[in-house]
């Protein structure tokens, strides 16, 4: 392993995890909010394609912007990555509990469900953030060793999350949903990341 202070492929300066994270969190507090407004105007399978194709859209951000701007190539790489996706989650919940929530942009199920409180499940959404961001890094640090692009990564994992959806919903094992299109995407992004150790090997 190597320290901050050496020289590595990676861009891990203060502005760089800062700023990233700030960035991711704005993003997705826009994309919440079409996601809501969106939804709000469509019904039946438009809605559920929308959603569907938000959430994926969502999950490529959350997974692979902290490797574009981090491009990690170590361990501190990856580390670095998933801290941005830490940050980005945290801002994120600054900005809905300031803005969305105040707006009555959607409405808060999981609150009634803690007597009216979010810190039962956002911690949560917060470690899934950061897991996200750290496979994606941890995928594109493996891959890039053959000169692979992040969207180039990125691409791939969709593709391996739109046949795991499909075959989810051939089987019928799950319905057709925006949760299932998560479920999908984590399963490829955590596939991915021995598939992409196996194909290094070769």
């Amino acid at each position: 392993m190597t320290s901050v202070a050496e020289p590595t492929g990676d861009r891990a300066a203060v502005r760089t995890i800062v700023g990233g994270g700030l960035r991711l969190g704005v993003v997705t507090a826009v994309g919440v909010a079409a996601f809501s407004l969106i939804t709000g105007v469509v019904t039946g399978t438009v809605e559920t394609v929308v959603q569907s194709a938000l959430v994926l859209l969502g999950a490529i951000v959350f997974s692979y912007a902290p490797t574009w701007w981090v491009r990690p190539g170590n361990v501190d790489g990856i580390a670095w990555a998933a801290l941005v996706g830490l940050l980005g989650a945290l801002t994120f919940t600054v900005i809905d509990t300031a803005v969305l929530r105040p707006l009555g942009v959607y409405h808060w199920t999981w609150d009634q469900v803690g007597g009216g409180s979010g810190f039962w499940y956002i911690p949560v959404w917060w470690m899934g953030s950061a897991l996200l961001a750290w496979l994606g890094a941890w995928v594109y640090a493996v891959v890039s060793r053959k000169g692979t692009s992040v969207l180039a990564v990125a691409g791939q994992t969709l593709g391996v999350a739109l046949v795991l959806l499909a075959v989810l919903l051939v089987t019928r094992l799950a319905p057709a949903h925006g949760a299932v299109a998560a479920l999908a995407w984590t399963l490829a992004l955590i596939l991915h990341v021995p598939v992409a150790y196996g194909l290094a090997k070769r």
